[in-house]
């Protein structure tokens, strides 16, 4: 499909959001918008179907915002699983469970047998390999790490992909996640995976320190937006977002 065919499938309601249509289009691209289309109920197949162009931007910028959140968090538990791992095993290097990746880089048993530091190593692999070389560490370990190790293995493996999705850009509401299991409950919705990456997080970061932060609350205000009036008073308001889209943390 042509950028210029996908204006006819929105509505636009003032004068200045065809202008925005273009410039989103523009920098983000038609495929982007093509699957936000479709999860909004678009079918290409019939004609006339249109979708006001204000859900269509609000639905951008939630993703955006979500991804932005995610990013940081994912970013979190990276530095958390390196620094465990190298705060132990600095000193002790002569491990059994190290193991190698395919390429040069993920060589993290080669590497630190051939007398690498721990720290430096981890430093140089890929967050894919990392998560593959905890799923090999101790049991102890594991239990230390995590406070809910039921299919750890499983929910490492969904966050790498949820991690995947984030770093390329994608539109995560039209993402296809790996299941993963939270309170005793699998699924591979959105809202799971980030339910996920919360409970792979140390505590502190979960819900903040004061109980009203971390990532629960930061997802949370991701459905509310700053809008300014005729008066330049400023409200805080939710996004003109469909209710099965909102990612509920609480």
């Amino acid at each position: 499909m042509i950028t210029k065919d996908l204006f006819k499938y929105f509505r636009f309601d003032l004068d200045e959001e065809m202008k925005e249509a273009e410039f989103y289009i523009g920098v983000k691209g038609a495929a982007i918008h093509q699957k936000i289309l479709i999860h909004l109920g678009i079918d290409f197949s019939q004609e006339g179907q249109t979708i006001a162009w204000s859900k269509v931007s609000a639905l951008l910028r939630y993703d955006k915002k979500l991804r932005d959140k995610i990013y940081i968090y994912l970013a979190t538990l990276e530095e958390y699983l390196r620094a465990y791992i190298s705060n132990k095993y600095e000193c002790i290097p002569d491990q059994s469970f190290w193991q190698d990746g395919r390429t040069d880089r993920s060589k993290v048993k080669t590497r630190i047998g051939d007398g690498e530091k721990v720290s430096d190593v981890l430093e140089s692999i890929e967050f894919g390999d990392l998560m593959n070389q905890v799923k090999n560490l101790p049991s102890n370990d594991i239990s230390v790490m995590f406070d809910y190790t039921i299919e750890i293995k499983s929910n490492l493996d969904a966050v790498r992909i949820l991690r995947n999705a984030v770093s390329h850009h994608s539109f995560l509401m039209g993402y296809k996640f790996r299941p993963c299991t939270v309170d005793g409950k699998k699924n591979d919705s959105l809202e799971h995976n980030i339910k996920n990456l919360r409970q792979l997080l140390p505590k502190e970061y979960r819900y903040g320190r004061n109980e009203k932060g971390g990532i629960t609350a930061e997802i949370e205000n991701c459905k509310f937006e700053v809008k300014q009036d005729n008066n330049n008073d400023h409200t805080r308001q939710i996004m003109d977002l469909s209710n099965k889209d909102i990612i509920k943390m609480i």
